[in-house]
């Protein structure tokens, strides 16, 4: 009787779309096979059971899109990054569902299978991305191929979110090409999770056999990351430290932990009271609003995401969670038969469609943002998680490793006896792809063109600040010799001519700049062909850090009669920004914009908003670097944002001309 109702359950969970019944506890990176199911000792299934369960596989769905419109449309959802935090969220939720389920069942924590099932399940999807993705780098090139090895050997030991913060890589500075597999950062704080927090449970359960408690110390961890993200912040600092960092941004795999022990999805799925369930409903609604207008309105180069914003978007993505695996409205509502569909697949998604992004990007740059490039993108990205995971996830879950390579061998051997050939070039090309893909990982450089000359760059300020620093040297405290105060007669050199435009004597030592990652690439340049400029710039570094970087310089004597404001290249700023940086310069000094040339939503905004301010503020004045460049687009480097050596010119000069500075 027994195993009559077992088969009847499995062929109810089929009717509904499903492959088999593990497929309802999979988690957004890491699908649980079918041992989740008995762990967590759910009842038969029945008729509702699989909409409750299956909301979970749509709400993975609903994640992965808003993190795939993100990279693929910017400006449609500038905040579709959360669907990462939102993954993380059900992650947590789930994988804390399946241990604690475990343990009631078994007495005890069972580390082990645990851990042989999470490599099972990511390990070789991941291999098999890392290999193609490793082979089409190496054959296009360019910006893709450099740091290859680096970020191969960081994802295979998922460590890629350490990796990248060791690199100084960015996830939102517009900063050179895309690196092929930055997006992996994510799956290593998950995988770090899946080693740590089952050792973690195991003590605190330990300790605390109240559940209260136990879901007290989860939520208090959590609270305590993401007070460590918002701690550890600066506007002007590099954000990729506590963004990628797992001690930093795994505040939503702990809170979804906490929800899971506190109402574990076994309970979730099969509750009865129908006012908990609404209530969840309620919850659940809320919580999908909230991540709605934070998609639309948060930007990941923005205070307001490290002081708060991660952690609201967690709570929400929180309620949510739980109200998809209850039997409510929320969880019928994310189980329609195409959410459940990609939802499925989202791991795959996840996998390829930033590769392809970036390779694309990389070896097709003038192509790359036209509609029909991204529309490739997607469609590619669709084809490969669909075969990732009907020819290799989903076997290997249903079959074992053993069963899956006897099926493999099995189907190629009967393959090889009716059409040989076709068994020939598929292994001939399978050699290929593994073969180019090793000899791109041995032999690829350690870094791109672009991060070498921007690294040279940082090693030149860096020179020149020391310099400057030096008693009685231009910009370290004293004026330089034969300047005249700012505010003199323009014919004599001593400040802003007239309309703001400074005086044809002005020189290189009375004027301090200050930008990005642009300005930084150009730092060689500029100090040969305007000697004597003073340079502060950094990757990453936003318009709306300019106000506190001025005033230090003037408290320290080294604010010098023209600044040069390069910024607005990683995102847009406001017009009270403009008005404190005036301010702080005050009128007896010019300040000099240069406007971007940058392929992203921002570009024209930023670049009206300068022209506005220059417009209506005297002594101001505007650098077109934009017009300067754009008729030369050979100049810049495959990001079309920062200029190649031979485009540095081009930004000096630009500057020289618009300041009516001598000829180097």
């Amino acid at each position: 009787m027994t195993c009559a109702i077992h088969r009847t359950s499995w062929r109810t969970i089929d009717r509904f779309g499903g492959i088999r019944g593990h497929w309802r506890l999979i988690t957004p990176h890491d699908p649980a096979d079918h041992s989740g199911v008995s762990n967590l000792n759910l009842p038969s299934p029945s008729v509702e059971e699989p909409q409750r369960v299956r909301g979970l596989d749509g709400l993975r769905a609903v994640a992965v899109t808003g993190v795939v419109v993100y990279h693929v449309y910017g400006s449609w959802l500038p905040g579709g990054f959360l669907g990462v935090d939102l993954f993380f969220v059900i992650s947590g939720y789930l994988i804390t569902s399946l241990l604690t389920a475990d343990r009631r069942r078994a007495g005890r924590f069972r580390l082990g299978p645990f851990w042989v099932r999470r490599a099972r399940r990511l390990l070789p999807a991941l291999w098999v991305v890392l290999t193609v993705t490793a082979c089409a780098a190496t054959l296009t090139g360019g910006d893709a191929f450099a740091g290859l090895r680096g970020n191969v050997a960081a994802a295979l030991t998922y460590s890629s979110n350490w990796w990248q913060i060791a690199q100084n890589d960015s996830y939102f500075a517009a900063y050179g090409a895309r690196p092929v597999l930055e997006h992996l950062w994510s799956l290593a704080v998950e995988e770090q999770f899946y080693v740590l927090w089952p050792l973690l449970l195991w003590a605190i359960m330990s300790a605390l056999p109240r559940q209260r408690h136990q879901t007290a110390v989860a939520a208090l961890m959590g609270s305590a990351s993401f007070a460590a993200m918002a701690l550890l912040y600066t506007p002007d600092g590099d954000s990729s430290r506590v963004y990628f960092g797992t001690d930093t941004h795994g505040g939503g795999l702990l809170l979804g932990a906490a929800a899971a022990l506190a109402l574990p999805l076994a309970r979730a799925a099969t509750l009865r009271r129908p006012n908990l369930v609404r209530t969840l409903d309620i919850l659940g609604a809320a919580g999908l609003a909230v991540l709605a207008v934070a998609s639309l309105t948060l930007s990941g180069t923005g205070a307001a995401v490290y002081r708060g914003g991660l952690l609201v978007a967690s709570l929400a993505s929180v309620g949510v969670t739980v109200a998809s695996a209850a039997p409510g409205r929320v969880g019928r509502a994310l189980s329609l038969r195409p959410l459940v569909w990609l939802g499925r697949r989202s791991y795959g998604v996840y996998l390829w469609h930033w590769p392809i992004l970036a390779i694309v990007g990389n070896a097709f740059p003038g192509w790359a943002d036209t509609g029909t490039a991204r529309a490739t993108a997607l469609v590619l990205t669709a084809v490969l998680a669909t075969l990732s995971y009907r020819l290799l996830e989903e076997p290997l879950i249903r079959l074992g490793v053993r069963g899956y390579v006897g099926s493999v061998r099995a189907r190629l051997r009967a393959l090889a006896a009716d059409r040989p050939r076709h068994v020939f070039a598929m292994l001939a090309a399978g050699t290929g792809v593994i073969t180019v893909a090793a000899l791109g990982v041995t032999h690829a450089p350690a870094q791109s063109g672009l991060k070498a000359q921007i690294a040279q760059g940082e090693r030149e300020a860096a020179g020149a600040g020391a310099a400057r620093l030096l008693p009685g040297t231009p910009g370290g405290g004293r004026r330089p010799n034969g300047a005249a105060a700012p505010g003199g007669n323009p014919g004599q050199g001593g400040g802003p001519g007239p309309g703001g435009a400074p005086s044809p004597a002005l020189t290189g030592d009375r004027i301090t700049a200050v930008g990005d990652s642009v300005m930084l690439a150009a730092t060689g340049t500029l100090e040969q062909q305007i000697p004597g400029i003073a340079v502060y710039a950094k990757v990453g570094r936003q318009l709306s850090a300019a106000p506190a970087i001025l005033r230090e310089l003037q408290g320290a004597g080294r604010l010098r009669d023209v600044v040069l404001i390069g910024l607005g290249t990683n995102g847009d700023f406001s017009q009270a920004t403009i008005e404190r940086i005036l301010r702080i310069a005050g009128p007896s000094r010019t300040v000099a914009f240069i406007n971007v040339h940058v392929p992203k939503p921002w570009q024209d905004p930023v670049n009206a908003g300068l022209a506005t301010a220059v417009r209506t503020h005297p002594h101001t004045l505007l650098i077109d670097w934009n017009a300067a460049i754009s008729p030369h687009p050979e100049q810049l480097w495959t990001d079309r944002t920062h200029p190649r050596p031979s485009g540095t010119l081009t930004y000096a000069r630009a500057i020289a001309e618009a300041l009516h500075l001598p000829a180097a």
